[in-house]
Order: C-alpha cells, then structure tokens, then sequence
C-alpha cells in the first residue's frame, strides 16, 4: 500500500481522469515522483468501476482502491447489504475478507466482525478504509483464514465464507469441493466455531449438486441485480435437516421482486398449459436459476406454454416477478409464413428452440433492437411459433 496515493494533488489527478484514456496515462511519465504510472491507473480504473458498485466508496474522498482483479471479485454494495440483512447475533467472522465490502455490511449489523485476509496488501487496504469509512467493530487479520480458525479458541454466532472459484492454476471450477478453500472437508471445522454459516457461490453452482455436497441447509437465496444472478446463498445452520426454503430476489431500479418456495412445493406442483393467449410473462434471472417452474404456474395462476419452454400466458393481466408483454400475433416459424408480420427489427429469445438467435435472424432478415420482442419457442402442439409481443 503506497500511502503517497492519498495525497491530495495524487487524489485530484485521479478524480480528474476517471474518464481519461488510461493507456495514455500508462505510457505517459508520472507527474508524481513517489507514484507510478501503474499505481495511477490502477486507482483510476478500479474508482471509476466503483461509482455503480459501491457508490459508498466511490462518494467518500482518499478511499485506497485494490486492483482492477481484486475489486471484480468483491462482492457489490447491493449485494452486501442484502447478505447482511440475512444475519442477526453480536459477532461473524468472515474468513475470506478481501476488499472488505460484505464486512462493511455486516459491521452495520453486529457488535463485532472478525475480517481476515490472507493477502497482506489487501487485508492493509481494507483496514485503512475501514477507517475512512467510520466503521470501528470490524478487526481485520493478515492471516490465512482457515489457520486462523485451527489456532483461535473464539467462537462467533455466524461464520461467512466466499471460497474462490479457482484452483491453484487458475482454472475455474465449479463443485464446491473443488473451492478454495474446501467447504465440504472444512465443515467439521466451520461448525465448530459457529452455529450459522453463510456461504457464497458463484451463479453456475447446480442447486442439486451443491446440495449433494452440503447438509443442514436451511435456506438457499438467489440474487440477481437486473435480472443478472450475481451469487447463490447458502445458510447453513447447525442441526437443521428440515426442507430448505429458496429465496429468489431480483433487484430493479423500480423495485425488488421476491419469490419464495421449498422444492418440495415444486415437486408436487401441477402446472396448467395453454397456447399463448393475450399475455406472455417471462420468469426473472433468479426464478429461472431456482427452477420453480410449476410452483410459478400454480401460485401466479398462469399457464405454461409448453413443459420445457418456461414462459407463461394468461389471457387478464397479472403482476408478476419478471417481464410483462402484451401478444401482437402468433406465427409458424417459416420465412414465408412471417413476411406477413413486416417486421424487420426486433428482439429476439429462444426458449426451447432448435435454432440459435444468430441463425433466426438470418434466416428471417431481421435486425436487432426496436420495440418488437419475438418469443421463438415449441408451444403446446410441439410446433415452433414466433410470439410477436410488446412489453408492458
């Protein structure tokens, strides 16, 4: 941590080229004696990606940033403070610590957050902020997390956990047991330091396979920002071997849509099917990645167009957590049969349909974009339609 960064013509310089051509500056000699070319960009890139992703940050002056691969894998603000309103209790460790954003939430929440971080630079970076930010109940450890749970003799009301989806050669995997660190071997250990634990994985985790590797599940929450599943929650609590409930969020500028089931609810769901009558609802990010493909039926009272389509129709308008569309026209997916519809510009979805996007738009001559939305899919009869909608 090069503490000539937070000087005050250092801050200005960066403030003033958030916007700037960052090769330039690279390949330009520092202004500064004591601060690299390097060690400018870095601050410039990873300040200008903070102002959507931790607005907290970004608005509070001689914040120290990571660089550009540390702020990536950091959890968002929005993100964060969902975590923390999860959690209850005086004290959580949070073993993978990193840049610190998910401790900053939790310290919002209990007495005292326990902040440890293998890498020195950046468990130093997270303290200093820490500081700037106002924050005092959050301790933070250069230590490896796993060492530091074998060797303490503290137990905490909530252990937090975000295992990178690496390995040691810097492949991406995606059980986990294949994470570091290890989940499953470690749970002994996790368990015995606190009753609740709070896991997070990446958007790719199978549901089903990580709860073959996991027990005493008690909640699994999706959340999505935009309809964009950014992580997967795992609580975890202590003896608990009932049904696990699945939360799914999906946080919009407008508002937050919420949908919650148990998979045994959608197991034993029957779901109604209909040709695609005057409206046509398309489930959320979250909804889609939890699978409560009949639950959404049967709770919303609304028709599916097909087993494996997973878009739903009604023929009265109904609220729904995801996107709305009003049905112009239905046709058979043949180049003849859609000249009818003169459309030349649209947005295009496949869902449960032979042909990519790219190969529809050629073979239809159509452009991207525009108000039309077109719905390529298999309806009832197994016949592929286009679904020529607007959306509400």
């Amino acid at each position: 941590m090069n503490s000539e960064i937070l000087a005050i013509n250092v801050q200005e310089f960066i403030n003033d080229n958030l916007t700037s051509d960052i090769h330039k500056i690279l390949l330009s000699k520092s202004k500064f004696s004591k601060v690299s070319s390097k060690e400018l960009v870095e601050q410039i890139v990873s300040k200008f990606k903070a102002k959507s992703k931790l607005p907290t940050w970004f608005n509070n002056k001689n914040i120290y940033y990571p660089n550009k691969l540390n702020l990536s894998q950091t959890s968002s603000e929005i993100t964060a403070n969902y975590k923390a309103s999860i959690i209850d209790g005086k004290s959580i460790i949070d073993i993978t610590g990193g840049f610190g954003v998910d401790s900053f939430a939790f310290s919002k929440k209990v007495r005292q957050v326990t902040h440890i971080e293998r890498n020195k630079e950046l468990s130093k970076i997270s303290d200093y902020n820490f500081k700037q930010l106002g924050i005092s109940n959050v301790k933070c450890y250069s230590l490896d997390g796993l060492a530091f749970l074998k060797n303490t003799t503290n137990t905490f009301d909530w252990l937090y956990i975000d295992p990178s989806r690496r390995n040691k050669d810097n492949k991406k995997v995606y059980y986990l047991s294949d994470c570091e660190p290890n989940v499953i071997s470690n749970m002994p250990l996790f368990m015995s330091k606190a009753s609740s634990l709070l896991i997070k994985t990446g958007p790719l985790l199978d549901l089903k396979s990580g709860l073959k590797e996991l027990t005493n599940v008690k909640e699994i929450h999706i959340v999505a920002v935009n309809n964009d599943v950014k992580e997967v929650l795992w609580l975890i609590q202590n003896k608990y071997n009932d049904e696990p409930l699945v939360k799914t969020l999906n946080y919009k500028a407008e508002k937050l849509q919420q949908f919650q089931f148990h998979f045994n609810e959608e197991q034993n769901a029957n779901a109604t099917y209909s040709v695609p009558l005057s409206y046509i609802y398309e489930p959320n990010a979250a909804i889609l990645k939890s699978g409560a493909f009949k639950t959404i039926s049967k709770y919303y009272n609304l028709h599916k167009i097909h087993p494996n389509s997973h878009l739903y129709t009604s023929n009265g308008l109904i609220p729904f957590p995801g996107r709305i569309f009003i049905v112009n026209n239905i046709y058979d997916y043949s180049k003849k049969e859609f000249k009818k519809a003169r459309i030349t510009k649209a947005n295009i979805t496949t869902r449960n349909f032979p042909d990519s996007v790219e190969n529809i738009r050629k073979k239809l001559k159509i452009k991207d974009g525009g108000k039309n939305f077109l719905f390529c899919t298999t309806d009832l009869n197994e016949k592929l339609v286009i679904i020529s909608c607007l959306q509400i």
